[in-house]
């Protein structure tokens, strides 16, 4: 209902995408396993939580504004060029995705 009300329509599909991308993708990149796929699907949803949900609210967090969402996005972000890094996963199967 969320979803809808926000304009963002198939909601319930969204919804499902939406929750399966934050657990599996954090837990991923979190591991070092698909750390750029993972981290692309974050930057993805972080980018339509600021630019749909925060930016009429300001820049501050403590209004409801896109600091917060802006914050995790860069950092996915930086997360898809740099990689899982030594300790990842990734590395250690020998496959960098």
């Amino acid at each position: 209902a969320g979803f809808a009300k926000m304009g963002l329509e198939p909601a319930l599909p969204l919804a499902y995408v939406v929750g399966v991308t934050e657990f599996f993708g954090g837990l991923l990149v979190a591991i070092g396993l698909l750390t750029r796929p993972a981290a692309i699907g974050i930057v993805a949803i972080m980018a339509v939580a600021m630019f749909h949900v925060h930016l009429k609210n300001g820049f501050f967090w403590f209004n409801g504004g896109y600091e917060y969402p802006l914050l995790w996005g860069i950092v996915a972000l930086a997360i898809v060029f740099r990689g899982g890094g030594a300790l990842s996963v990734d590395r250690k199967i020998g496959k960098e995705f």
